[in-house]
């Protein structure tokens, strides 16, 4: 499964991105949801809530099932080096298919 989304990196320039989907959790103490992918040396992050990260959650278990590729819209996720946390604005991301 691929994951297409926009990125910013610390230069704040913003690149689409397709990347090989691995995973999300929730970072409660950052209120951050991180995005695995095949990169290695580094995640995707995009500070939110925990409300809005469950639903996200669902929205993408649900692209799951029916497409190879789904797409997060409706905010930026922040590419940083892993273990790093990137403050901002909540991201209202939705996932779509």
């Amino acid at each position: 499964m691929f994951i297409c989304m926009t990125c910013q990196d610390n230069t704040e320039k913003t690149i689409t991105e397709i990347c090989q989907f691995q995973g999300i959790r929730y970072d409660n103490r950052y209120k951050t949801a991180v995005i695995s992918t095949e990169h290695s040396h580094h995640d995707y992050v995009a500070p939110m809530t925990e409300t809005q990260y469950e639903k996200l959650v669902a929205q993408i278990a649900g692209a799951m099932n029916k497409a190879q590729v789904f797409y997060l819209k409706g905010g930026i996720v922040f590419r940083c080096r892993k273990g790093e946390i990137h403050h901002g604005a909540d991201q209202n991301l939705t996932a779509e298919i």
